[in-house]
């Protein structure tokens, strides 16, 4: 009974599909798909008839997916998502659409708790149905994704797919394989309407089936090198987004088999691989990465030994063009691609060619500001690190497409050209000088591009990292003699300036353009200069006081005749190690010493700079801040230079200081005044032991040992019934006699001096008018200033001899300055050659001679004293003579005295000063009105005009006259030879008898004179 039963609803199933192919009601009726769902497990011969049925739901509910009277027309939706708002006529078709769900449903628990068996038939049932459907279908060639967007919004179409993928899950690997030809068959059936089934279905087993599809597309591809990829490629590149790794291994193992062909069809696979990626960047880019992954330099030999036989394939032999176009389209490894080309270009002339037609296409999308994946790969840390690795790289090849790369990323990234700036500055191009090449093409900026970043900000940005290195000084340690990222950037910004002085890169960089730019970093370069200097001058001042502190010791022992002294003092005394100094015992330079020297350099350059910039001139402008601390470091770079070990040191450091100090003054009146004062004080006061100043040495009395303290020693004998004597008191005071200053034979290093006074006339120097005396005048008030020590009395006239005793007590410390500044000499001899800039010094002058007058009329009050030649005071008393000589401050004859004085005694070389010098110049007040100025600019006394009178002459010719067998050649030429002079006759002529009487006018003179 139940058999016929059963029987009885096959043939109703039956009849009710077969008469309803024209009523898609009838048969999406539940009742009949839950009959035909029955007959799977109790009919299983039916199943072809079941299976048949089902085909029929799911194309019937692709027909109404496609039909047009169920999309809304507002939204274009398809009728599964307007079921609930659709029309009246659309929710009654509703249920035919998705009549196919019941039977997904039911085939999936099927699979899931079924036989086995159930797994490959429904998979299989399902492939070739999805393929049927879809060609069928299909309205339009769509891509790949548009494709699956389109198809899965199907109910039919998703639930074959979930029921497809359901089945690849419970295969085993036999049908596995099984289901992969039937999928790749289906392929070769319709290609245009499968591969994106073949594209959603391959996760299940993406290696398989993306081996399958390039061993597909290899085979067309032989057979036909004109045929179109599209369908394989673009399976290849849906897969990518989630199957890079296997698309990556499938690549590595036929690039394995193309680099070493066993078969014909191997030889295929390069050229192949090559021609898919022009249908897909995502496909180019895997290729690339493992390209980049295996290359090495056995690689590139195989290529070149297996070129010709891809050369054989006719469009493989023409895609050059194509593959220049590829580097654009690689969001990774691009840049790579193309270092590499450019290391092999040198080699390989197609290398070089596949260079330039990249280079020029790149460049050509940049001038266009058309955005393309490369920037993004030229952005990355990476690919920055490498490009600048390959700017200092030996290949010209390699180093000018490092710099091209970088150019082009830093059109959209100004930050990068900055930051690359900033890191080739700091490289060292001695072992390459051709690496400065990558730095100036840098510096020249990308031609053609429309707001392309300047380089002042890379600059300024390099110049922080550097004063921050110079003000903390916390890098690691470098071995001795290497040059620091501070000493390579200024000499390669001193490279950069005097080749932009000799108009070297003119191709590149404009004319004022990079001096405008260092010039706008002159407050950072400055700051650097001042941490590097200011360095220097602590080590100098330390030097100098070690110095000192030797010399001391050494006279304070020789005055006291003590031995051991020297430890006490030193702090080695009393259990105390002696320090050891460096260079005893064989050892090497400290590495203090090393970093001096390295700042030294540092010091040198930066100055090289500032004169090839032409810094502080009148062209620049600058905050007046800046103006002052640069002319204080140019002093004191002065001073420091002349602490150079080689006299070629010192002069070549001096000569950059001239340039820079001459620049300033000549560009601001606050520069020079400046530059002069630091140049005088720093000679008299800070750096007086590079000019020969004598110190004055202050024994701290806090360093004396307690057991040394005079009261101390006054204990031990202070017992007893004398105690309250002091007669026996005993002991020490103090370190006991002082050290005697050896002002004799004391002068000033020649060498040192003659520098000075150079850096001296440099500031004063005025190059737009060459005979200007303003600086050596200021020189002359700002040494009364800092020599003098009272604010009184610093008149320009002489006063009566008498007054004099107002101001000893100034005028000896005025006279002690120039015994311990020697210097102090040549720097009035420089005034006195540039008159009247010596009148402002009158009171240093009145000093002087007013201390030599008082000394030489106390010099012989006891008993006679010989003179000698060096003595202290002879020397000050000819020097001074030389002073007013050279300054027009005395007139002829007195001008020659300085010759002459050293042969008078004391008590006639008073006389001489005060009748003859004294009352001169105070009679003549040595003011600047005695000075004419001629067509030339020059200040000139002419004192042939006015007649010296006798009483400031006649006692210099009395005491002559005494001393006629030693002066007679002197008197002659100041006294007879001046006299002949006034009286020779004009250009009219003269009488015989006024010549005559002219003549005999010097004889009566001599006839008055009554010699002893």
């Amino acid at each position: 009974m139940l058999r016929k039963a059963l029987l009885d609803q096959l043939k109703y199933f039956i009849e009710t599909v077969t008469n309803g192919h024209s009523n898609p009601q009838l048969l999406t009726n539940p009742t009949l798909i839950k009959l035909a769902l029955s007959f799977l497990d109790d009919l299983p011969a039916t199943r072809d008839c079941v299976f048949e049925y089902f085909a029929l739901l799911a194309e019937i509910s692709v027909q109404l997916y496609i039909s047009p009277e169920m999309i809304d027309q507002k939204t274009g939706m398809p009728v599964s998502q307007v079921k609930q708002g659709g029309n009246r006529k659309q929710q009654m078709r509703a249920q035919e659409y998705e009549s196919f769900n019941m039977v997904k449903t039911a085939l999936q628990n099927l699979v899931w708790k079924g036989l086995p068996a159930w797994s490959p038939l429904i998979a299989n049932w399902s492939l070739e149905l999805v393929a049927k459907l879809s060609d069928k279908y299909t309205q339009r060639r769509m891509t790949i994704t548009a494709s699956c967007n389109y198809w899965l919004e199907c109910s039919a179409m998703h639930g074959l797919m979930s029921l497809i993928n359901s089945c690849f899950r419970k295969l085993t690997s036999a049908e596995e394989e099984t289901c992969v030809e039937i999928m790749l068959n289906a392929f070769h059936r319709f290609p245009m309407t499968f591969d994106w089934i073949v594209a959603r279905l391959g996760g299940c087993f993406p290696y398989k089936i993306i081996m399958q599809i390039l061993q597909c597309g290899i085979k067309r591809f032989v057979e036909d090198y004109r045929c179109h990829l599209d369908s394989e490629a673009g399976i290849l590149d849906y897969m990518t987004s989630c199957h890079e790794q296997q698309l990556r291994a499938a690549f590595r193992e036929m690039l394995k088999e193309g680099f070493a062909p066993m078969k014909p069809l191997d030889i295929a696979v390069v050229p192949f691989l090559l021609i898919t990626t022009n249908y897909s960047d995502a496909i180019l880019q895997s290729l690339v990465n493992v390209l980049v992954e295996i290359y090495s330099e056995d690689m590139c030999e195989v290529i070149i030994e297996k070129s010709p036989l891809w050369l054989s394939n006719k469009m493989f032999a023409d895609m050059q063009p194509t593959l220049n176009n590829a580097v654009l389209r690689m969001n990774e490894h691009g840049a790579t691609l193309l270092i590499t080309a450019a290391k092999m270009a040198e080699k390989f002339v197609w290398c070089q060619d596949f260079l330039d037609n990249s280079m020029q296409e790149l460049e050509q999308w940049v001038l266009k500001q058309r955005n393309f994946p490369l920037l993004a790969d030229l952005a990355y840390e990476e690919t920055k690190y490498m490009l600048w690795k390959s700017c200092l790289s030996k290949n010209l090849l390699e180093q000018q497409t490092a710099v091209r790369l970088l150019l082009v990323v830093s059109s959209q990234h100004p930050h990068i050209y900055y930051q690359t700036i900033s890191q080739l500055l700091r490289k060292s191009y001695a072992q390459n000088p051709n690496g400065i090449g990558a730095l100036i093409r840098l510096l020249g900026g990308q031609s053609g591009v429309v707001n392309f970043p300047g380089f002042t900000p890379g600059f300024e940005m390099v110049l922080e990292d550097i004063t921050l290195h110079v003000q903390v000084n916390n890098r690691l340690p470098v071995p001795p003699g290497t040059p620091t990222e501070a000493y390579n950037t200024f000499s390669n910004l001193n490279m950069l300036a005097k080749m932009h002085k000799s108009k070297n890169v003119a191709p590149y960089i404009t004319s004022t353009q990079l001096t405008q730019a260092l010039n706008e970093c002159l407050p950072k370069i400055v700051q650097i200069f001042d941490c590097t200097v200011n360095k220097l001058v602590l080590k100098m001042d330390r030097d100098a006081a070690e110095s000192s502190a030797a010399k001391f010791r050494a006279q304070h022992s020789s005055n006291n005749k003590r031995e051991g002294l020297t430890d006490i003092c030193n702090g080695n005394g009393y259990g105390k190690r002696p320090k050891t100094e460096p260079g005893e015992n064989g050892t090497t330079c400290s590495p203090v010493d090393d970093e001096d020297t390295c700042r030294m350099r540092l010091a040198h350059l930066i100055v090289d700079l500032l004169n090839n910039i032409e810094g502080g001139s009148c062209h620049t402008v600058l905050r007046t801040p800046v103006v002052l601390k640069l002319a204080v470091l140019s002093v004191k770079y002065f001073f420091v230079g002349l602490t150079e070990k080689t006299v070629i040191r010192r002069a070549a450091a001096a000569h950059r200081s001239y340039a820079l100090l001459q620049r300033q003054c000549s560009a601001r009146k606050i520069a020079r005044t400046v530059c002069l004062r630091e140049l005088v004080e720093g000679a008299l006061f800070y750096h007086g032991h590079l000019l020969g100043q004598l110190e004055e040495y202050k024994l701290d009395e806090l360093e004396i040992p307690e057991h040394e303290m005079l009261i101390l020693q006054n204990l031990h004998t202070s017992s007893g019934a004398n105690s309250n004597r002091s007669v026996l008191h005993s002991g020490i005071i103090g370190r006991g006699l002082r050290p005697v200053l050896p002002t004799n034979d004391r002068t000033c290093d020649a060498e040192a001096q003659a520098l000075y006074l150079k850096a001296l006339n440099a500031c004063c120097a005025d190059l737009e008018k060459p005979n200007n005396v303003e600086g050596y005048s200021l020189v002359s008030l700002l040494l009364v200033e800092l020599v003098s020590t009272d604010v009184m009395y610093n008149g320009l006239p002489f006063p009566d001899e008498e007054f004099t005793k107002v101001t000893m007590e100034r005028d000896m410390q005025i006279r002690r300055a120039f015994i311990t500044s020697p210097v102090l000499w040549a720097v009035l001899g420089l005034i006195a050659g540039h008159r009247p800039a010596l009148c402002y010094s009158s009171v240093l002058l009145r000093a002087l001679c007013a201390t030599c007058l008082h000394h030489w009329r106390g010099k012989n009050v006891s008993k006679f004293q010989a003179t000698a030649a060096n003595d202290e005071l002879m020397l000050c008393t000819k020097k001074l003579l030389q002073l007013l000589a050279m300054s027009q401050l005395i007139p002829p004859p007195l001008t020659n005295l300085h010759l002459i004085i050293e042969h008078f005694e004391s008590a006639e070389i008073a006389l001489l000063l005060r009748e003859c010098i004294w009352n001169y110049l105070k009679d003549h007040v040595p003011s600047p009105a005695l000075f004419h100025v001629d067509n030339n600019g020059l200040h000139w006394r002419n004192t042939s005009l006015a007649k010296v009178p006798p009483q400031y002459v006649d006692t210099l010719r009395h005491l002559m006259q005494r001393k006629l067998s030693k002066l007679g050649p002197h008197y002659h030429q100041m006294f007879i030879m001046a006299e002949l002079m006034d009286s020779k006759p004009g250009p009219t002529g003269m009488s015989e008898t006024t010549a005559a009487a002219a003549t005999m006018l010097p004889a009566s003179r001599l006839q008055i004179v009554e010699l002893e």
